[in-house]
């Protein structure tokens, strides 16, 4: 393999400025998914590259939704793998806290600026790379890939359960999931990803008038804003965080298998890092036991609230409503409807039931492959031919529909690249120039283990 995996980095070497600017290119394509714009026109030229570049074939999956590019590169082999990815992005405002506008995919110093450039289009158009660059090497592949990219992730992936329905058939038993992502939140100490939190997300509603009420009435009224506040104080204590006994008595996480992996988590995800880039000046946990309870316990959040005045000056009124949103993050052995029947049940021991409606948008659960899979040992070979350690993290505290893959499927699922960036959702999201290639190396190498079976 020694050998092959040379040839692969000299390629990648001395095409290094056309990859970059291929992904380039891509990043310059505006892919909107929460108002459309550019979705049709980024889906169908990558269907249109997936033939042309790789002769394989491709196709737009509709399911009430934006589209999915379904395509299939043939290989030699027997064993089959799926490339999953997003090509949709979050909206780009504030546009006036970008250095550069945000499609323009500028390189600024070691960086690409752009929408999409970490989050994760470079990432997509670097295994796509990939896959060209084994071809030109080395002919067919040695194993056939089933490219599925979503323009719906950031959406909460709507039209992912209907397409594991109908295209399950033809996904199950394949070998693993690849999804590539620059997994380097510390340059060098590339991630591989095996799980990630599920979530629900809620928007709890008091509606008690139909209009705003002369406050001098207020004694004999209900305030909606009371109403939410109680039932989040029930929920989540300042000091001493979640208050969720009806999930922590099903938590089974962290298990001992994660917790051999803590080293690994601490080094690759440093919280202070985190803490820096974010400018929060005092965590509520800290040490080890930060750790446990980000990677590994259920929460809950409080992600905004509206009631009443807040504009300046007074205005003297009882609301006539009050929203909250909330999230939930699940792990294994917690479900969505534990959540939905357990925030309805407390609702209801607190006498609120007629003055709360409870609204669910996002609800998908957990996803969690085990490091002792194949997929794992092979993302290990390939990182360790290209001489980097990878660390291993069981489980992310974010969110992804990776349990369609793993769960629905029984196919075990990696993130995982070497690179690295920054900013997702953020003003002046980037990722470094040296991550196109390295993306684009790994994923030939990856390939090229199944040479060895």
């Amino acid at each position: 393999m020694d050998a092959r995996v040379d040839k692969i980095l000299a390629y990648v070497k001395g095409e290094r400025d056309r990859l970059v600017e291929e992904v380039r290119k891509l990043l310059r394509m505006p892919s909107v998914s929460a108002t459309g714009e550019g979705i049709e026109d980024t889906a169908s030229y990558l269907a249109e590259w997936i033939r042309e570049r790789l002769g394989g074939q491709a196709t737009l999956l509709r399911y009430s939704g934006h589209p999915i590019v379904y395509g299939r590169v043939k290989g030699s082999g027997e064993a089959r793998v799926v490339f999953y990815n997003m090509y949709d992005v979050q909206p780009p405002e504030p546009l006036e806290y970008w250095d550069s506008p945000p499609f323009e995919a500028r390189i600024v110093g070691d960086r690409i600026i752009a929408r999409g450039a970490y989050n994760t289009k470079a990432g997509l158009m670097s295994m796509l790379l990939g896959l060209e660059a084994y071809q030109k090497l080395y002919g067919d592949l040695p194993v056939t890939v089933t490219i599925v990219f979503e323009g719906e992730e950031e959406l909460g992936s709507p039209s992912m359960p209907r397409f594991v329905e109908d295209k399950g058939g033809e996904l199950k038993g394949s070998e693993m999931v690849y999804f590539a992502f620059p997994s380097e939140r510390v340059p060098g100490k590339p991630a591989i990803v095996l799980g990630n939190k599920g979530i629900v997300f809620l928007e709890l509603r008091s509606r008690v008038s139909k209009y705003d009420v002369h406050s001098s009435f207020s004694r004999g009224l209900y305030n909606p804003a009371a109403v939410l506040a109680r039932i989040i104080s029930h929920l989540i204590d300042p000091l001493e965080g979640p208050r969720l006994p009806w999930l922590e008595e099903k938590t089974v996480t962290p298990t001992e298998e994660d917790l051999r992996y803590l080293e690994d988590i601490m080094e690759a995800y440093p919280a202070e890092d985190l803490l820096e880039l974010y400018g929060v000046h005092r965590p509520r946990l800290g040490g080890r036991e930060w750790y446990i309870a980000v990677y590994f316990k259920p929460t809950v959040n409080v992600d905004g609230f509206q009631s009443g005045h807040t504009g300046p000056g007074t205005k003297t009124i009882t609301p006539a409503e009050a929203v909250a949103k909330i999230d939930f993050r699940l792990v294994p052995n917690i479900e969505p409807e534990d959540v939905i029947e357990g925030v309805k049940e407390l609702i209801r021991r607190l006498g609120l039931e007629g003055l709360v409606e409870v609204g669910v948008h996002d609800a998908y659960t957990w996803s969690k492959t085990s490091p002792r899979s194949k997929a794992v040992e092979r993302a290990r070979r390939a990182y360790q031919a290209m001489g980097v350690r990878p660390y291993i993290v069981p489980m992310i505290p974010g969110s992804a529909p990776s349990y369609l893959f793993t769960r629905k499927l029984g196919i075990p699922m990696i993130d995982t690249a070497p690179g690295h960036g920054g900013r997702a959702h953020a003003p002046n999201e980037y990722i470094t120039v040296e991550s196109i290639p390295s993306m684009t190396a790994y994923t030939a190498i990856l390939v090229d283990t199944f040479m060895e079976d």
